[in-house]
């Protein structure tokens, strides 16, 4: 079972994040489902949110009709998201060495966000999309790893999904899985520019990516591609809840184990920061880990799950919020159960 640990640090030159709209909370969620619904439905929601332990979330789509078309869009938060980054960075767009995005809600299928987004910067250089979901932030790191190290220059990393509207509020949509969808996702985008390591300072180290989905069944996955264009029906999102059950747990323990065997100890992160899985994550993993949940970020609660942007979105907002010390190590944990990734990386303050 092998781990793929980049081969160069980089140095964080800014990090950003941005929520659309305003914040939803489970009980107008709720209202929404039984006016369209029923409020059978919206009981069934109400027990699942619980569970979840979700309470709130920001969302791009509309509730004045069934479906909606996203309002921000991904292009327009990356966008936002990254004119931050390069603001704080003190550098123009033309200064970055690469565009890097990844998103499993696409503005178009092609051309790709980062053609969007590209055009929408008036950036000139080079761009990738990964089609991926809440380890992308992994892959792009990887790549910047070898992109700084090959050209010396900073490199641009954004994720942004606005995965509400696939979400049709009608009898014939809703079931099981959809309900578990509404009420555990959110939209947003976050996103970083990094560049070669020079410092010790602000500093991401130990990047690693692996997987365990051979010949497993996806956890969680988007229709809509060749394989079901022809059935005419609304794109949605499949989640395969028992899957996610039985395997998600591995992965945080995979990707805590690959640093660990680096030489770490518990003791030396100021904090955690898994992905936002659920409501309930710091709470489980300070009993799992027997480490202060206090120290544990947890902002799934509020909100909900942000797929490809959850682990940069939650990053920019802990530095933005919490008290950190030169010096202080954050350990980031994520996992992807689409095909059961995980990857994540240390940064040094």
């Amino acid at each position: 079972m092998a781990v793929k640990f980049a081969s160069n640090n980089l140095n964080l030159l800014a990090a950003n994040y941005v929520l659309p709209n305003h914040p939803v909370s489970n009980q107008q969620l709720l209202d929404h489902l039984a006016e369209h619904c029923g409020w059978r439905m919206a009981r069934k929601a109400k027990i699942i949110a619980k569970r979840l332990g979700i309470e709130g979330r920001y969302l791009s789509r509309s509730f004045a009709q069934p479906r909606s078309q996203a309002s921000p869009n991904g292009i327009s938060m990356a966008k936002q998201v990254l004119e931050q980054c390069l603001n704080d960075a003190s550098l123009s767009v033309n200064q970055l060495n690469y565009l890097l995005s990844h998103t499993c809600t696409p503005h178009t299928q092609v051309p790709p966000n980062a053609a969007w987004l590209a055009d929408e910067l008036a950036y000139h250089g080079a761009y990738l999309e990964l089609r991926q979901a809440c380890t992308g932030f992994a892959n792009g790191l990887q790549m910047a790893s070898a992109l700084c190290a090959a050209d010396q220059q900073p490199v641009a990393i954004v994720g942004s999904e606005t995965g509400s509207v696939y979400f049709d509020l009608s009898p014939e949509f809703v079931d099981q899985q959809q309900l578990v969808n509404f009420v555990q996702m959110g939209d947003g985008s976050g996103g970083v520019i990094v560049a070669p390591a020079t410092k010790p300072e602000r500093l991401i180290k130990d990047i690693y990516l692996g997987q365990i989905g051979h010949q497993k069944a996806p956890g969680f996955y988007l229709d809509s591609g060749a394989d079901s264009v022809g059935e005419a029906q609304m794109a949605r999102f499949h989640h395969n809840i028992h899957g996610v059950r039985e395997t998600g747990a591995q992965l945080f323990e995979l990707g805590l184990q690959a640093v660990l065997d680096r030489g770490y100890q518990l003791s030396d992160f100021r904090y955690i920061l898994p992905h936002q899985a659920n409501g309930h994550i710091d709470k489980l993993l300070s009993k799992a880990l027997n480490y202060p949940q206090s120290q544990i970020i947890n902002d799934a609660k509020q909100l909900g799950n942000l797929g490809s942007a959850a682990i940069w979105l939650s990053f920019a907002k802990l530095l933005q919020s919490k008290p950190l010390e030169r010096g202080d190590q954050v350990l980031v944990l994520g996992a992807e159960a689409t095909k059961y990734l995980y990857g994540g990386f240390v940064y040094q303050h």
